[in-house]
This record gives structure tokens, C-alpha cells and sequence, in this order.
């Protein structure tokens, strides 16, 4: 898998996330990550649909999923498909079930999980990913939780599409009082005086203008994707 492609988990430092085994596909379009979280046996994970159905793909992962269904599952990511096409697609003349519906209304079913944000927010219509080509609206990207997790659950929330085409999917969860409160980020003083990063960031940053000349006039686009 080249540096570029393929799926990630990050966990903040100070989370007491312990990694017991890892499932990965050769081509990154997901990852599982079988461990505990504040002392809790779970399986989290991310996973980016194929965006043409595979059905080879999608047997071996239901496999493996089914092979950890011991364990509650967090599972978030751009599945590629509508869980439901009357709620999560703006545009009427597209609402058909498809095959990649039907994924994830098995996986829900067999794994018994959660559509979070449908379910903190029943009867609402949000979006995630805007076809500029068709001008419509699609909700493409969710998390999914086993339903013993979702007491655990806060909220869920579905940002603005601003940089990329997609806006992403966020939530709320607690588990016992490991897990703090959100603090926020400082840049770290030491890096104001050191020059070899003060000049890392001087050649990133030409190149980016470089690269980006064209959409120097949008402000804000090129401002917001400057700092990403």
C-alpha cells in the first residue's frame, strides 16, 4: 500500500486505547482494530467502499466482521452507498435500492448496529457529500456502533462540506472516566525557535503557492486549505 492510499485510525495521546490484533486489506480500504478502550473489549475501525460493487470484497469483509461480532464495534467511513435512499439522497429521481444499500443494511442487521447520527437525529435529512457533477446531495459517510455501545453515545454531529467534496461525520462517547473532555490545541512554543522547522515550513509553504496559484482569488478556499 503506497504512502498516499489507503484508511487510517488516530488516537489522541492520553487516550487509554490499548491495540491487541489489527485486520487491514492489502489495498487499505479499511482497517480493524481489535483491542480495549478504558479497559473495554471492543473493535474499532474505518472503512472507504470499493465506488463499484465488489462483491469478492464485500464477502471477505462481512466475514471478518462476522468473525469479531464477540466484540462491540465502532465502525465509521465513506461507505460509497445510501443506507436508505428516500432519507439520504436529495435527488428524487435516484431513489433506488442499490447493491451498496443493501451492504450496509446487512452488515446493520447481522452486527446489530447503529446508524448514529440517524438515530440521535430521527426524521432529520443531513448530508455528506455533495456530486458537483449532478448537483445532489448524498449521505455517503457514517458511523456505525453495536447497540450495546450506544449508551455510551453523546451526540452526533455532520460538519459543512467546505474543503473536499465530503464533510465529515463526528460523535460524542464515554466510557468510564478515562476518556477527558476535549481540550484545546497550542501550537507548541518550542517549535517559535527552532530554524529547522521554521524553514520545513517556509518550502512547504511555496510549494504550496506554487500549486495552488489558480485559487489564490477564493480567500477563503485557499486560506482553509492552506492550514489542513
Amino acid at each position: 500500500m503506497g504512502r498516499k492510499a489507503g484508511v487510517a485510525v488516530l488516537v489522541r495521546k492520553g487516550v487509554d486505547f490499548r491495540v491487541d490484533k489489527q485486520y487491514q486489506d492489502s489495498r487499505g480500504r479499511y482497517l480493524l482494530l481489535q483491542g480495549s478502550l478504558a479497559g473495554k473489549q471492543l473493535v474499532l475501525g474505518t472503512y472507504y467502499g470499493p465506488n463499484v460493487q465488489d462483491v469478492t470484497f464485500n464477502r471477505q469483509f462481512r466475514t471478518l466482521l462476522l468473525s469479531l461480532s464477540r466484540f462491540p464495534l465502532i465502525l465509521g467511513g465513506d461507505f460509497n452507498a445510501v443506507a436508505d435512499p428516500e432519507l439520504d439522497r436529495s435527488d428524487i429521481g435516484r431513489r433506488r435500492w442499490g447493491t451498496g444499500g443493501q451492504t450496509i443494511a446487512y452488515y446493520a442487521d447481522a452486527l446489530g448496529l447503529v446508524d448514529l447520527w440517524w438515530t440521535l437525529h430521527p426524521g432529520e435529512r443531513d448530508y455528506t457529500h455533495l456530486s458537483r457533477a449532478h448537483d445532489t446531495w448524498s449521505r455517503l459517510d457514517y458511523i456505525f456502533i453495536s447497540d450495546s455501545l450506544f449508551p455510551c453515545a453523546r451526540d452526533a454531529h455532520i460538519a459543512p462540506v467546505a474543503i473536499s467534496d465530503h464533510a465529515w461525520v463526528e460523535f460524542r462517547f464515554q466510557v468510564g472516566h478515562t476518556i477527558g473532555a476535549a481540550r484545546l490545541w497550542r501550537f507548541p512554543r518550542e517549535l517559535y525557535d527552532d530554524q529547522a522547522y521554521s524553514a520545513f515550513i517556509q518550502t512547504q509553504w511555496k510549494l504550496y503557492q506554487s500549486d495552488n496559484r489558480a485559487h489564490q482569488h477564493n480567500a477563503v478556499l485557499y486560506w482553509e486549505t492552506a492550514k489542513a
